[in-house]
């Protein structure tokens, strides 16, 4: 198990604090821990090469299920699934560490819902578009796999103005990025992206280097990709910054003066 999971890799960039992980499964006990000191639900928009939301302990109650009674398995999955999740206390994150090697990395999102830690999601990803009874996904077109850009973001309707009013988890998966031109984007042509670093409460990143690697198709490194992503969300998060201090500074001259 890496250091980068129970020990995330933790940044704070102007008061923005941002969480690195190895595997995606981990940002559950980041997510508890807001949820522990907020007290109240978040909403999630998570930008990730793949969907990410499985039933909670989904593959180790089938697994479990099917080495029992293969006839049973709908029956027993149910039971499995039921009897982990009750041994979970919201507020109790150890409760959740002593589990959390059951757990798959598509497995959280939900897991998080059933908790209580988020109120809704939006799952940005290359793969599905489920529908279920909760959360929402969104589709990224072929074209577009990997782009910051707002033409993704209004290509895929995401809700921009519903998003807007909301406490927000920022959740970010390398596997999302297929090259380092991934991040040239021109801030001041494309404000989606920024608009979401800027709003979130807290950003989580997961490496998902397995995945990474197996998606990749030129040299991009992981540690290249995760310093990218860190780099814009810098600049975005100094920026902004500068830019309340700009506006302070012009509102505390006489009306009408200027530099």
């Amino acid at each position: 198990m890496s250091n980068n999971n129970i020990k995330p890799r933790c940044l704070s960039i102007e008061g923005k604090d941002i969480r690195v992980v190895d595997d995606h499964q981990y940002v559950l006990l980041i997510w508890g821990s807001v949820y522990k000191n907020r007290r109240r639900p978040m909403v999630l928009v998570s930008i990730d090469y793949h969907p990410d939301t499985n039933p909670p302990f989904w593959l180790w109650a089938y697994q479990k299920a099917i080495a029992i009674d293969p006839n049973r398995e709908a029956e027993l999955v149910a039971k499995f699934q039921q009897r982990i999740m009750s041994s979970l206390e919201p507020l109790n994150l150890d409760s959740i560490r002593m589990v959390i090697d059951r757990m798959r990395n598509d497995e959280h999102i939900n897991t998080a819902m059933a908790l209580g830690y988020l109120s809704d999601y939006h799952m940005i990803n290359c793969m599905e578009k489920h529908n279920y009874s909760r959360g929402s996904h969104y589709l990224v077109p072929e074209n577009q796999f990997g782009s910051l850009e707002d033409r993704m973001f209004k290509n895929i309707k995401l809700p921009i103005k519903k998003i807007s009013g909301e406490d927000l988890i920022l959740d970010i998966d390398l596997d999302y990025f297929l090259c380092p031109e991934s991040f040239d984007l021109d801030l001041d042509q494309n404000s989606i992206f920024v608009d979401l670093v800027k709003q979130a409460q807290i950003i989580t990143v997961a490496r998902s280097k397995s995945y990474f690697d197996f998606l990749r198709t030129d040299e991009f490194t992981i540690e290249s990709c995760e310093e990218k992503l860190i780099g814009l969300m810098e600049k975005i998060i100094k920026n902004d910054t500068l830019t309340q201090i700009t506006d302070r500074k012009m509102g505390d001259r006489p009306y009408g003066e200027t530099q």
